[in-house]
């Protein structure tokens, strides 16, 4: 076993260095998601607005348009699929299972992409917080991404 750790000790060393920084980088960005006072409070347009814009977008702002749905308790596949999603960005909309919230929905202007078809972005709201979100198209060969802008490819 001694020979082990000193033949590898390097080895051992590196992947212990790169599992902590990816620890503390993921802590970063659920901290600086829950610490984003452009989170909450999204009951008016303008408190919106600037959530979005904290994210890096840039949205036509009167092509707003409001849905009211439920988180289903337990969470289907899909909806297991769309939270997978949002653990990229920090959210997990388990802790909201069976709640009311509020989707808006938002035309995107500075997608950075040409993609042929209208880009949109979902906020997920709950009592006035933001608990999700995504960017995505509806064109058949659509696709669907974090909310965040630095995660897009």
């Amino acid at each position: 076993m001694k020979k082990f750790f000193k033949e590898n000790y390097l080895h051992i060393l590196l992947v212990t260095l790169l599992a902590l920084l990816f620890v503390f980088w993921g802590r970063t960005v659920v901290r600086e998601i829950k610490l984003n006072t452009n989170t909450q409070m999204l009951h008016t347009l303008e408190a919106r607005l600037n959530c979005l814009k904290s994210y890096g977008w840039t949205v036509d702002e009167g092509s707003e348009t409001r849905r009211d749905t439920a988180i289903p308790d337990p969470l289907d596949d899909v909806w297991e699929a769309y939270n997978a999603l949002q653990t990229v960005c920090g959210f997990d909309l388990r802790k909201y299972q069976g709640k009311k919230v509020t989707c808006y929905t938002y035309i995107a202007q500075n997608f950075p992409y040409d993609v042929g078809a209208p880009v949109y972005i979902n906020l997920l709201i709950c009592d006035g917080n933001l608990i999700g979100g995504d960017c995505m198209t509806t064109a058949l060969d659509g696709f669907m991404l974090p909310l965040d802008r630095r995660y897009l490819p």
